[in-house]
C-alpha cells in the first residue's frame, strides 16, 4: 500500500507553509486568538475548539455552530456592526474588522475583535469567510480604566481636578445666564499628615475614602465634590449664596468632624479648614475659583468677613498679585506627597570614552494642582526648612524601586539629604527600604552633597558603611573643596565624586578651571575614586574632560531630565 505523502499546510495567502499544528496553536494562544471558518451554508467551523473554549471562557459550554447562532450572543450594537461589515465583503480578498461584546451562557460579557477575509471555496464559486476571533477584554478594561482615571481620582473615586475645572466653568456660565448665585468651597484637612505619621499612609488613605463618602452624602445633585489635592477637596454648590454658608458648614461639621471614623486603632477624627468664593460674582473662571479659595485659606483674617469659613472678598485682591504659585509651603509639599504628585525625571550619565549610557540620575519633580512642573531646586530647600525632606527622599526611593524592579538592566543614582542622614530614625527607615530591594540594591548609587559630608562626617560615615554593606555605591555630589575634602572622603569611602558644574561650564575657555579639574581627577585616581562631570553642554568641554581623565559625563548634551527616558539603551 502506497501511503500518500503529507503536504505541509498552506498559509492563508496560499504562498508559504504554516507552522506545525502545535506551534500554530501555541502562537494563537499567546495572541489570545482563535481561528474560524464560515461556509457558504452559514456553518461556523472552529478549527481549534479547545483553544476557542479557553479564550471565550466557555470550557464547559456549547460553541455556536452557525454564523447566525454566533450573532445571537452579540449585544445589539455589535450585531449591527458585524452585519454591516459582512455586507461589505463584495469581492474575494475583501477584509473586515469589528469589535463587539458577546454574552456567554454564564452571563459573562467579553469584548472580542473579529477579523476576517472573503475567499472562494476550492473548486466552486461559493464564497467563504476565514479569520480569527481575538479576546480583547484586558485591552478594553485598560482603556476603560484610563478613561475613568481621566476624570476621577483613583483613591476616592471622586471627580478629579480636571473634571472639577469643567464643572466650575459650567457653574459660572449657568450663574451668569440665569443671574443666580453659586459657591465654590475648598476644604483642606489639617491633621491628615499627623495621622499618616502616627498610623501610616494606609490608615490615612482609608480615612480619605471614608471622608469622600461622607462628602458625597452631604451634597445634593447637581452639586459637585472633587478631590483637588492630597488633603484638599473642592465643592460646587448651585443656587446658593453666602447667606446659606453657615447652615452648610454646620452640616459639614456634624457629618465630617463630629462623627468619628472607625479604624483598627480606635476612633479617629478629622480637622479641616474651609474657604469659599462666589462664582460669577468674584470668580469668572475655574482658575479664579482655585486661586481665590487658596488665597482665602492662607489669609483667613485678612478680609472684613470672619467666621468658620474663610470667605474670599475683593479686599484680598491686592494679595493675588503676589507670586503665590511660586511659593512652596508645607501644604504644597504635603499635598503633593499625599496626592502622589511627586515624580522622578531621569537624566543619563554616560561613559566619557565610549559615550554609552552608564546610569541615570533620578531627579525629583513636583506637579502643582494647576499642572505646573516644579523642579527640585524650587522645593528641596523649603522641604529642608520645614523638616519634610526625609519624606521626599523616601518617595524618590520608592519611585526608583519600581523602575529597578521593572527594568533589570537600569542603574540609578539617588540624592540623599542631610535631613535623612542626621535623623537616626529617618536613616534607619531609608536603609530598611534599601534592604527590601534585594539584589537590585547593587544597581543603586547614593549621592550625598559635599556640604553634608563635611557637616557631620561621623553620621555620613555610619550611613555610608551601612548602605555600602547592602551593595550600594556612594558618591559625593557638588564636589570642589580640594584635598581637605578628600581626607573626609576616606571616612565615608566614596566610590565617586561629582565635580560641581560651576567648574565645568565653558571649561574649554577657562584655563584656571582646567587646572582645578585636572588636580581633582589626579587625586581621585590616587584613591581609586571615579569622577563625574556635571553640566556638560558642548562637544569641546566633553572632549577636554575625556582627555583630562574624567570617567563619566552628565549634561544637556547627552539628555535632559525626562520622565520617559530611553530605557531601551543598555546600562553598562
Amino acid at each position: 500500500m502506497v501511503r500518500k505523502r503529507e503536504l505541509p499546510d498552506k498559509a492563508v495567502a496560499g504562498r508559504t507553509p504554516s507552522l506545525r499544528s502545535e506551534e500554530s496553536t501555541h502562537a494563537l494562544s499567546l495572541l489570545k486568538a482563535t481561528p474560524f471558518l464560515i461556509t457558504e451554508t452559514d456553518s461556523l467551523i472552529w478549527p481549534e475548539p479547545n483553544l476557542t473554549k479557553t479564550l471565550l471562557r466557555a470550557k464547559q459550554g456549547h460553541l455556536p455552530q452557525t454564523s447566525s447562532e454566533w450573532g445571537a450572543i452579540l449585544e445589539r450594537q455589535g450585531l449591527q456592526a458585524r452585519a454591516k461589515a459582512l455586507r461589505g465583503l463584495t469581492w474575494d480578498g475583501a477584509q473586515y474588522a469589528v469589535q463587539y461584546q458577546i454574552t456567554m451562557r454564564d452571563a459573562k460579557q467579553i469584548w472580542v475583535e473579529e477579523r476576517g477575509e472573503r475567499f472562494a471555496g476550492q473548486g466552486s464559486k461559493a464564497t467563504h469567510i476565514r479569520g480569527v476571533i481575538t479576546n480583547i477584554q484586558s485591552e478594553k478594561s485598560s482603556a476603560d480604566r484610563a478613561a475613568y482615571l481621566a476624570a476621577h481620582d483613583e483613591l476616592t473615586g471622586l471627580w478629579n481636578t480636571a473634571r472639577l475645572s469643567e464643572g466650575l466653568d459650567h457653574a459660572i456660565g449657568l450663574s451668569k445666564r440665569n443671574r443666580s448665585t453659586a459657591l465654590f468651597l475648598r476644604l483642606r484637612l489639617s491633621n491628615l499628615e499627623h495621622l499618616n505619621q502616627t498610623y501610616g499612609y494606609e490608615i490615612g488613605d482609608l480615612l480619605l475614602v471614608s471622608l469622600s463618602e461622607r462628602l458625597q452624602e452631604t451634597i445634593r445633585l447637581p452639586d459637585m465634590v472633587a478631590r483637588i489635592g492630597g488633603v484638599s477637596f473642592g465643592i460646587i454648590i448651585y443656587e446658593t449664596g453666602d447667606e446659606n454658608l453657615e447652615a452648610f458648614e454646620k452640616r459639614l461639621r456634624d457629618r465630617l468632624s463630629d462623627t468619628p471614623y472607625k479604624s483598627p486603632h480606635g476612633d479617629l477624627y478629622v480637622e479641616y479648614d474651609i474657604s469659599s468664593t462666589l462664582l460669577a460674582d468674584h470668580a469668572h473662571s475655574s482658575f479664579d475659583a482655585f486661586s481665590q479659595t487658596r488665597l482665602a485659606l492662607e489669609n483667613p483674617n485678612s478680609g472684613p468677613i470672619s467666621g468658620p469659613i474663610s470667605k474670599y472678598s475683593s479686599d484680598m485682591g491686592t494679595m493675588a498679585s503676589k507670586p503665590a504659585r511660586n511659593k512652596v509651603t508645607e501644604e504644597t509639599i504635603l499635598d503633593a506627597l499625599n496626592d502622589r504628585r511627586i515624580s522622578l525625571a531621569y537624566q543619563p550619565i554616560v561613559d566619557a570614552r565610549t559615550r554609552e549610557l552608564h546610569h541615570y540620575e533620578c531627579l525629583l519633580r513636583l506637579r502643582t494642582e494647576e499642572g505646573e512642573i516644579v523642579s527640585a531646586a524650587q522645593f528641596i530647600m523649603a522641604s529642608e526648612r520645614l523638616g519634610l525632606v526625609d519624606l521626599l527622599d523616601r518617595r524618590a526611593l520608592a519611585l526608583a524601586s519600581e523602575t529597578l524592579r521593572n527594568m533589570p538592566d537600569v542603574h540609578v543614582a539617588l540624592n540623599v539629604s542631610a535631613g535623612t542622614i542626621k535623623d537616626k530614625d529617618a536613616a534607619d527607615s531609608y536603609i530598611a527600604a534599601l534592604r527590601a530591594l534585594g539584589p537590585a540594591v547593587n544597581r543603586v548609587t547614593l549621592e550625598l552633597t559635599e556640604t553634608v559630608a563635611l557637616e557631620d562626617p561621623a553620621m555620613a560615615s555610619r550611613f555610608s558603611v551601612e548602605t555600602r554593606s547592602l551593595g550600594c555605591k556612594f558618591a559625593v555630589d557638588d564636589f570642589g573643596a580640594g584635598y581637605t575634602t578628600f581626607r573626609n572622603l576616606m571616612a565615608i569611602e566614596a566610590d565617586a565624586i561629582k565635580i560641581d558644574g560651576s567648574f565645568i561650564q565653558n571649561l574649554s575657555r577657562n584655563p584656571n578651571n582646567q587646572t582645578f579639574v585636572r588636580m581633582m581627577v589626579d587625586l581621585a585616581q590616587t584613591f581609586s575614586v571615579k569622577t563625574v562631570a556635571e553640566m556638560v553642554d558642548n562637544h569641546a568641554d566633553a572632549d577636554l574632560l575625556k582627555r583630562l581623565g574624567v570617567d563619566y559625563l552628565q549634561g544637556y548634551m547627552f539628555g535632559i531630565p525626562s520622565a520617559s527616558p530611553a530605557w531601551r539603551r543598555e546600562a553598562s
